[in-house]
């Protein structure tokens, strides 16, 4: 006897060894006493969880003190497309500008959005698939009795009775698609009793049952199984469609957030050319503004009248003097970035070369400071660009992200509401068995239950219908209604993001035009300045007499139109960009597409938008 019970029990653990290497290590680390693992986390925890590894620190952040430290600075030209692929090499997580990351790591996008969405182990497809998996099932149970009865009868003939027993049951069973559940079993029980009508001192039985439950009216059919799944209660639904569209809204808020990442990345180029510029136009205004001084302050010393001129000529000079550090260091303020007055991001306009450089390095995940500065080698578009707004609104409504995301929802909320319907019917299920039986004093061998169960001598077939019926339904009415309502709210959503995606469109597109008319007006306003700045300069070189204060006026107007002009090109060509931003086509013009989208984007080839002379149509 304990031989057999023996050999059962290695059986047992042999299949509980076989589903994987990992099972040992799981029992020491989850069943046994063994809290090594857990001692080792508690102890940081006490600890505050100190910082175990630093990053690099060993630079300090560059910082200029005098205009002449930032002369010696070395510079390192980056290109756009050089920009974007340094950043995709270091996008683990997607950056931005709002320190998100600090703020709420939770909603932050990484490359591990897509995979974590698929590994989930309660809303993925897998998951749901898993509740098709097939189970096996295993009981082993062993009992002695030894009492007294005052009654023979309930003795078995005999006022004391003693028993052995043993129950084993092996099952394997598997759901359907249509909620039918099949199940195999084999159940073996040993009886030894001291009864005075037992054939033999002890027997054993081994049946086999082959049972099928099938759900008639609610969770019954494959159209509900596939939407809720298994056992689904009203409201709460987890089948393998709903997982797919889980799945699918994932990738499109992945597709959002690269697409966020790659427009801030833009931006903070575009923010760091300007800055440049901004600073050219200062220093030339600082040099021009140092000539007009000296020379009033060599005519003082002969000319007591020339005091005052060389007083207001150096007041001007300082202050292009300050203007100048700003445009080295720049402030700590708001900068170009997704959400700041459009959904692209609306050009901040301010300067400041260091600042704008250190958020660039932050976003495309260089160190914070190295032995060279960056520095952008392309040019912003000066081309006119024409938009098809038939063309580029289709584009939009059919392309962006956000109603991709709202559509899917939609779809879910629609296979909701048929699930929900299945609540209104009763359950009613039909359950079928059909065993086969063997009785025997030995289990295996020649006079065993197991050689009896095989002549198939003894077979038993059983039916029934099983019936429950909730009085009024409520819960179910309850279900759908709150469908239906779901349904309603996000189709209503679905149309409001529409009127608000073609309005931003609309915005965007008028943009572009007002930065292009504002370029070239700039333009002119510069060149004319230029050439009032040049009659004066060469009037004064000559000797004519000419008014300083016009003079000093129309060097700040230099300075001011230029870098208006230089500040309407960037205007533009973020404009530009924020039209493929609005109609769902950034990460298309800029060449990037998703290997799998459970990893960063790939840049392919140049980037479309390029800067050109000549009118582009760019619908």
């Amino acid at each position: 006897m304990r031989p057999l019970v023996l050999t059962m029990l290695a059986c047992a653990i042999g299949v509980i060894t076989a589903v994987g290497c990992q099972t040992h290590r799981n029992f020491s680390e989850t069943v046994y006493n063994d809290t090594s693992s857990i001692d080792a986390i508690m102890q940081m925890v006490d600890a505050g969880a100190p910082a175990v590894t630093f990053p690099d620190v060993s630079a300090a952040p560059r910082t200029v003190r005098s205009i002449d430290d930032f002369a010696t600075l070395q510079y390192r030209d980056m290109s756009l497309q050089e920009t974007i692929h340094t950043a995709l090499q270091h996008s683990q997580v997607m950056r931005d500008l709002g320190a998100t990351i600090l703020r709420a790591p939770q909603t932050v996008v990484t490359d591990q959005t897509k995979s974590l969405a698929e590994l989930d182990p309660q809303t993925s497809i897998e998951s749901a698939l898993a509740a098709y998996d097939a189970q096996f099932y295993a009981l082993g149970k062993w009992q002695n009795n030894d009492r007294r009865f005052n009654n023979r009868f309930f003795g078995g003939g005999a006022n004391a009775f003693k028993q052995d027993t043993h129950d084993y049951v092996f099952q394997l069973s598997k759901r359907t698609a249509t909620g039918a559940e099949f199940a195999v079993r084999n159940v073996i029980d040993y009886d030894a009793n001291n009864a005075t009508g037992n054939l033999t001192d002890s027997a054993w039985q081994s049946q086999i049952h082959a049972e099928m439950r099938q759900p008639l009216m609610q969770g019954g059919g494959l159209q509900f199984n596939r939407i809720a799944g298994p056992a689904a209660q009203p409201g709460i639904y987890a089948g393998v469609l709903i997982a797919k569209v889980n799945d699918d809204i994932t990738s499109a808020k992945f597709r959002q957030g690269a697409r966020d990442y790659i427009s801030n990345v833009i931006n903070a180029y575009w923010d760091l050319y300007f800055a440049y510029r901004d600073l050219d136009s200062k220093r030339d205004a600082l040099e021009r503004s140092r000539e007009t001084w000296q020379n009033y302050e060599a005519q003082k010393s002969s000319n007591r009248k020339a005091g005052a001129s060389e007083a207001f000529a150096r007041e001007q000079y300082f202050r292009f003097q300050s203007e100048l550090q700003d445009a080295v260091a720049g402030k700590l303020i708001q900068r170009t970035q997704v959400n700041n007055s459009t959904s692209g991001g609306t050009f901040a306009g301010q300067g400041g070369v260091l600042a704008s450089e250190r958020r660039l390095r932050l976003l495309i995940g260089l160190p914070l400071s190295d032995d060279a500065l960056i520095r952008p080698n392309d040019e912003p578009l000066n081309a006119p660009m024409t938009f098809d707004w038939d063309s580029i609104s289709i584009e939009a409504i059919r392309l962006r992200s956000e109603l991709q995301q709202q559509r899917l929802l939609v779809k879910r909320r629609e296979m909701e509401a048929l699930a929900a319907k299945n609540f209104l019917m009763p359950t009613l299920d039909l359950v079928t068995i059909y065993r086969v039986r063997g009785l025997d004093q030995d289990l295996a061998g020649d006079n065993s239950a197991f050689k009896q169960l095989g002549t198939l001598d003894y077979q038993e077939y059983e039916a029934s219908l099983e019936l429950k019926l909730p009085v009024g339904f409520r819960q179910g009415y309850l279900a759908v209604r709150h469908a239906k309502s779901q349904l309603a709210r996000e189709v209503a959503v679905l149309e409001e993001q529409e009127r608000q995606i073609l309005h931003d469109l609309a915005a965007v597109v008028g943009e572009s035009d007002r930065a292009f008319t504002q370029m070239e007006t700039n333009l002119n306003r510069y060149l004319a300045a230029r050439d009032a700045l040049q009659i004066l300069e060469a009037n004064r070189a000559a000797g004519l007499p000419v008014n300083l204060e016009q003079l000093l006026d129309a060097q700040r107007r230099v300075t001011e139109a230029q870098s208006r002009y230089f500040l309407s090109m960037v205007e533009y060509t973020v404009a530009a960009k924020n039209v493929q931003f609005e109609k769902g086509t950034l990460l298309q013009t800029a060449n990037l597409f998703l290997v799998d989208e459970s990893t960063s984007p790939v840049l392919l080839a140049e980037p479309l938008i390029e800067s050109s002379s000549e009118p582009v149509d760019a619908s």
